[in-house]
């Protein structure tokens, strides 16, 4: 059975720096007085804790529970990069219970939000790259599968150094995509015919040369 790549750690715990709800840095209006309000930052927090704590003890449907509240409930600004944690989660639990096409999916969803609000070449956007080549191994699409561990690989070793433990998970990913790469042999329709080249030379008009040594006529 093939070993399943791995992937790094979502660094929920990680506070992302953000403008107020006006946009312009200024803080959120105070709650009236008695009322204990959390930002929609520290809500998300506690879902996704909530959500890995059910998924690390295999209460998987609970999990996607918390990962879907996360989604629906909880209302950050529109181009807030913290959109993709609930998408990494729910992603991270179909691809440990063994389905990589809706995995792939989620991780799609991250990447296009990690790219278009922190860039291509970041951390975070190259944790998600490795979770994609991580469905993409699983599903048996394998050049697409070494690409995105390529980049993941080249951006964390730039960015946390060789010797780094997310960089050394995306180097031992590239190997196992690499082994696997070598031995699968292309199957393909052959188009065209291969046409076998006549063993003996023509004669200067086309016609066949007659061999030496054959019967005379009486």
């Amino acid at each position: 059975m093939t070993k399943k790549p791995e992937q790094p750690a979502q660094a929920v715990q990680k506070k992302t720096t953000f403008a107020g709800r006006g946009g312009n840095g200024s803080p959120e209006p105070a709650p009236p007085v008695g009322e204990h309000r959390l930002r929609p930052e520290q809500e998300l927090f506690f879902e996704m804790s909530l959500g890995s704590v059910y998924e690390s003890s295999g209460r998987d449907e609970i999990a996607i529970s918390q990962y879907m509240n996360a989604i629906n409930d909880i209302k950050l600004e529109y181009n807030h990069p913290d959109l993709a944690f609930p998408y990494c989660g729910l992603g991270s639990v179909f691809y440990h219970i063994d389905e990589p096409a809706w995995a792939l999916r989620c991780f799609l969803k991250a990447r296009e939000i990690r790219e278009a609000r922190l860039g291509g070449d970041t951390v975070d956007t190259a944790t998600v790259y490795n979770n994609l080549g991580a469905c993409m191994f699983m599903l048996e699409r394998n050049q697409e599968s070494k690409a995105y561990f390529e980049l993941a690989n080249a951006i964390m070793d730039a960015e946390l150094g060789q010797h780094h433990e997310r960089t050394l998970t995306t180097a031992r990913n590239l190997l196992k995509s690499d082994r696997t790469f070598m031995d699968i042999k292309p199957e393909f329709r052959q188009l065209w015919e291969t046409v076998i080249k006549y063993p003996f030379p023509l004669a200067p008009g086309g016609k066949k040369k007659k061999k030496k040594g054959g019967k005379k006529k009486k």
